[in-house]
C-alpha cells in the first residue's frame, strides 16, 4: 500500500543541527542553575555584613543583662569630689567604636538626642548656646583616672574632645569589646560640670552589635 508523501519523506540531521542542539541545552542549564551576577553581589553583600556584625544569643543576654545593671558613678570619682557632686544625669550608654579609640581622631561620640534628654536638663541656657564653641570639662574615669576635655558639638554631633585620646591610653579602652555609662554631674561649690566614666569589658564581644542587639540598649 503506498504511503504518503509526510511519511516517506526523509529526516536528516545535520552536524549544524546537533551543534545548536548542544549550544542550546548548554544555555538553558546555565538559566536554570546559575544566579544572575546581582544576585551573587547582593548574597555576598547580606553574608559580609552578617560576618561584621554580633547577632548571636549570647551577645543579647549579655547586652541585655548589662543594660539593666547601675553602676554607681561615685565609686569612679575621688571621694573628695563625690562629697560635692551636686546631682548626677542620666546615664548615656553605649559600646565604644573603633572610631571613639583610634589613634588619630581623639574624641568620643555622643548621641545628639541622648544628651539632650539627659544632660541638657544639667546645663544653663547659656552652656547650651556655647556648645558650638566647646565647655571644659573634667571627666572621670575607672581607677579614679582623671582629665581636663573639652565638650562641645562638632557638626551638630556631641563629642568629649581634647584629652580624649590620653583617657583612652589611661583606661585603656578598647573598641568593641568596651561598654560605657556617662554621667554628667556638677560641682556644688564651683559649680564646674564633670563627667564620669565607667567601663565594663566584654572578651567575647569582638565586633559591632547588630541592630537587634544595640536597639536593646537605652
Amino acid at each position: 500500500m503506498p504511503t504518503s508523501a509526510e511519511e516517506t519523506t526523509d529526516v536528516r540531521i545535520t552536524r549544524q543541527d546537533k551543534r545548536a542542539a548542544k549550544i542550546l541545552v548548554a544555555l538553558s542549564r546555565n538559566k536554570r542553575y546559575h544566579p544572575r551576577e546581582g544576585d551573587e553581589k547582593n548574597s555576598s553583600n547580606k553574608k559580609g555584613k552578617a560576618e561584621k556584625e554580633d547577632n548571636s544569643k549570647e551577645t543579647m543576654m549579655i547586652i541585655k543583662a548589662w543594660n539593666l545593671a547601675k553602676p554607681d558613678p561615685v565609686e569612679n570619682i575621688p571621694s573628695r569630689v563625690a562629697k560635692l557632686v551636686d546631682q548626677f544625669s542620666q546615664p548615656i550608654k553605649k559600646q565604644l567604636t573603633v572610631s571613639d579609640v583610634k589613634e588619630d581622631q581623639r574624641r568620643l561620640m555622643l548621641g545628639k538626642d541622648e544628651v539632650k534628654k539627659k544632660m541638657h536638663p544639667l546645663l544653663t541656657g547659656s552652656e547650651i548656646k556655647r556648645l558650638t564653641e566647646g565647655l571644659d570639662v573634667t571627666v572621670y574615669g575607672p581607677g579614679k583616672v582623671s582629665r581636663t576635655m573639652r565638650f562641645k558639638m562638632w557638626s551638630s554631633t556631641p563629642v568629649l574632645t581634647s584629652g580624649w585620646k590620653g583617657f583612652v591610653d589611661a583606661c585603656d579602652l578598647k573598641e568593641h569589646c568596651d561598654f560605657i555609662h556617662i554621667w554628667m554631674f556638677r560641682r556644688r561649690e564651683t559649680r564646674e560640670l564633670c563627667f564620669v566614666i565607667d567601663k565594663t569589658k566584654y572578651s567575647t564581644i569582638t565586633k559591632p552589635l547588630a541592630k537587634e542587639i544595640s536597639d536593646q540598649i537605652n
